[in-house]
């Protein structure tokens, strides 16, 4: 990304909102809490990047952004984060391009924030969150979409008692049979550590199918619950991550938390299973499952 905006400079694109601070940035978005209509709401900037030489590329990349946007406005499941009032459209700072929109703002802290303070969830709250991610799945599948990113940073545990946890950001959706767009089909999309294995297949995105979600929902929780990332490993080049991701079996959870229900447990790892037939494949019979635990 180009030098970031200063708040000064996003503030005089929004004269109907007054920014309060920036709250989160990272890949290409930076997101600020700000004050709309006496209502707090997320403004978040998208930064496209464009090639000089090539002006499909900017076209490219702010159609994947009207498709995250898109796909947010069919949604209806309480977790998955809404969109707010200022409706998207493009901005241009200092010469760079943007998308700029709000969505609501949601009170509380991402699984990520909560991990680096060394929480350590009891098993109402893991089953709390697997079934508010089911949940989102369940609401992405009715429009063939698959999110590709479930992870602790992109999920917030709110203080709002009717949807405790959240899903954030589908800037990597992927509608099944639907167009692509993007130029590169062989890069491999999400983040390092928590990318499903079936990613590093070649031509991965002719089998893609929503067990990949699946597989991120049980990793994500499985680092909730125990604190650690199997993959994540300091110092190592990422191809031996990767290599790692396809072949290496992470411990059991019971034995990272020998206080859980066994049952409960082996679901978590269940998710995890390398190859997808391998995990459950009927949300409705996983949300009974984890009710009777």
């Amino acid at each position: 990304m180009q030098r970031k905006p200063n708040l000064a400079e996003v503030n005089a694109a929004i004269p109907e909102a007054e920014l309060l601070k920036e709250i989160g940035s990272g890949g290409f978005k930076i997101v600020y809490k700000a004050s709309i209509s006496n209502q707090t709401e997320a403004i978040k900037l998208v930064y496209l990047p464009k090639d000089e030489n090539d002006e499909t590329v900017l076209e490219e990349n702010r159609r994947r952004v009207f498709r995250e946007l898109d796909i947010l406005a069919k949604c209806d499941s309480p977790y998955i984060v809404k969109l707010g009032s200022i409706e998207p459209r493009p901005l241009e700072i200092q010469s760079n391009s943007y998308v700029l929109y709000s969505e609501e703002f949601l009170p509380g802290d991402s699984l990520q924030q909560l991990l680096g303070s060394g929480h350590r969830p009891a098993k109402e709250e893991i089953l709390e969150l697997l079934a508010c991610m089911l949940g989102a799945v369940q609401n992405l599948m009715q429009f063939r979409v698959i999110h590709r990113d479930i992870k602790p940073g992109n999920i917030i545990k709110t203080t709002l008692s009717d949807r405790p946890f959240v899903l954030l950001d589908l800037g990597l959706a992927f509608a099944v049979g639907g167009s692509r767009i993007t130029r590169d089909s062989q890069k491999i999309p999400g983040t390092l550590y928590y990318i499903a294995p079936e990613m590093l297949e070649m031509n991965f995105r002719q089998n893609l199918d929503f067990r990949a979600d699946l597989y991120t929902i049980g990793l994500t929780i499985y680092e909730y619950a125990s604190g650690i990332n199997p993959y994540a490993r300091r110092q190592e080049d990422q191809f031996t991550t990767l290599y790692r991701i396809k072949n290496y079996k992470p411990k059991p959870l019971n034995q990272l938390r020998t206080d859980l229900p066994t049952d409960m447990c082996n679901l978590i790892d269940q998710l995890m299973r390398k190859i997808p037939a391998l995990r459950p494949a009927n949300i409705d019979q996983l949300l009974k499952r984890q009710e009777a635990f």
